[in-house]
């Protein structure tokens, strides 16, 4: 009979596979990727700075100057501005492609960081097993991020995201690394990570402070040097209570916007109902997350019966750590119930995405309390799990049936949807029509054809029949028009045709 070693590897080269196979639709997107919306307008001071001089250190001025700007008249996270100004069509209109495949790696990479240190250097699992666990989270957190846009594709929506998320998990890396070195090049590492950090999106920020603070209460009685990690959690809370003090925050927020004891303690209460609330409906919003967690849990389960025992692991009071992970789960709702105002795409993604480690941890650390609890010394050396595995497949079956409409959220699905209808050819010649009137030096007054708002995943915004709409300014100025409008397309070929 195949022992529960083998079902796993090849558990393992199935799911590697299939990830590497969903990454395909994805990156065949990255070709047709346009920058839009506030790509013009965070980017427009760099792109200028470079045009004009080709220097990089007027590009870091141009930063800084956009950065300031933005910090007095609308938001006060100083991070994520100075990175919106780099949006790559800052330098080339040929290089938005770049945006999937730097995302993309900064999800996998963190991600992968983060669970190899949690699984392998801490729990003592085999590279095989983590790579199970970290293929299906992969896949998982990448396919049903609510906003695709915001998780992949548009950059303004990744810098103000996706990276921030990937930054919080490289310094709880550094946060675990320390605790089993005590090297000081972590702490430095941690505290450049942390300072960011708290320029960059709320969420993150509590996210990585919170993943701190549960870390060094873990780690304090077994050395005081934990102590150290401190200065990156300073250095956070310092850069974020700058963020929040921004006057930009004020304006934007309007005559309602306030930051009062009573506000904020509504918004803790009103964060735990609604982030329970989520844990409830998962099944229904969710159904094949819940069924992927239902795989991970008896493949932990198994895993920590060969492992719990032998590396004499302990997970002492799992009730209260669970809470934990369910309590920083909630706190991600807090910024938009605090703030009060309509959230952006990414604010679901960072909510998902928290939701999916905060699930995989607390599964993590209530297997290995029942393992250690309720394994044998020996450790099951018949090795015969099979019964195990066959949940494995009921647990697909479920996917399969119950959640089959879930499937059409997946990422791939908006992707395959978006190029197998031909809009992905027709955007992607539209768009190059597009760059090729604006950067026609020749016309000042640019009247474009009009392109469809709704492009699948990617992110467009259109221009329109009003010179003065947000859009036609940003782009105007972006390309240093005169003015720019947009006429339908039809009256546009006709035009072109009579002159």
């Amino acid at each position: 009979m195949i022992n529960s070693n083998a079902y796993r590897k090849y558990l393992t080269y199935l799911a590697m596979l299939v990830f590497l196979l969903s990454l395909l639709p994805i990156l065949y997107l990255a070709g047709i990727d346009r920058a839009s919306g506030d790509d013009w307008g965070y980017g427009l001071l760099t792109h200028r700075a470079w045009l004009e001089t080709h220097s990089l250190s007027k590009v870091l001025q141009a930063a800084f100057l956009t950065v300031r700007n933005y910090y007095g008249s609308w938001q006060g996270t100083w991070f994520s501005i100075f990175l919106f100004t780099f949006q790559p069509e800052a330098f080339s209109h040929e290089m938005y492609w770049i945006v999937p495949y730097i995302m993309l790696g900064l999800i996998i990479g963190s991600v992968s960081c983060f669970l190899y240190q949690v699984t392998v250097r801490f729990l003592h699992m085999a590279v095989r097993d983590f790579l199970l666990i970290d293929m299906i989270v992969l896949f998982l957190l990448i396919q049903f991020a609510p906003s695709k846009k915001s998780s992949v594709f548009w950059y303004n929506g990744t810098a103000h995201y996706t990276v921030p998320f990937a930054i919080s998990l490289f310094a709880l890396v550094c946060f675990m690394r320390f605790v089993q070195t005590w090297k000081p090049r972590y702490v430095v590492w941690a505290a450049v990570w942390m300072t960011f950090l708290g320029g960059t999106n709320y969420l993150a920020a509590i996210f990585g402070c919170l993943g701190f603070l549960f870390l060094g209460i873990c780690y304090y009685k077994r050395s005081r040097k934990v102590l150290w990690m401190g200065i990156p959690l300073v250095l956070e809370v310092i850069g974020l209570l700058i963020s929040a003090l921004a006057p930009g925050n004020a304006r934007r927020g309007g005559e309602t916007y306030e930051i009062t004891a009573g506000r904020m303690l509504w918004a803790v209460l009103e964060s735990f109902r609604q982030g329970i609330a989520g844990v409830m409906t998962a099944g229904r919003e969710h159904p094949l997350t819940l069924a992927a967690m239902i795989v991970l849990a008896v493949i932990l389960w198994d895993v920590f019966r060969e492992t719990a025992v032998k590396e004499n692991l302990k997970f002492p009071l799992p009730g209260l750590v669970i809470f934990y992970f369910l309590g920083t789960y909630c706190a991600m709702y807090w910024p938009g119930i605090f703030a009060g105002v309509e959230v952006s795409g990414g604010v679901p993604n960072t909510i998902y995405w928290v939701f999916v480690l905060m699930f995989l941890c607390s599964i993590l650390y209530g297997a290995g309390w029942l393992s250690v609890r309720y394994s044998s010394a020996a450790g099951d050396k018949k090795n015969n799990r099979w019964y195990l595995y066959a949940v494995c497949v009921m647990a697909a079956l479920f996917i399969l049936v119950m959640g089959r409409s879930n499937i059409k959220d997946s990422t791939d699905y908006y992707c395959m949807e978006y190029i197998m209808t031909g809009q992905a050819k027709d955007y992607k010649e539209q768009m190059e029509q597009f760059t090729q009137l604006l950067t026609d030096d020749t016309v000042k007054d640019v009247v474009l054809p009009s392109i469809n708002d709704w492009q699948g995943p990617l992110m467009h915004m259109p221009v329109t029949d009003n010179p003065e709409a947000w859009t036609n300014q940003k782009v105007k100025e972006f390309f240093g028009k005169q003015s720019v409008v947009a006429v339908p397309r039809e009256e546009w070929q006709e035009n072109l045709i009579k002159n």
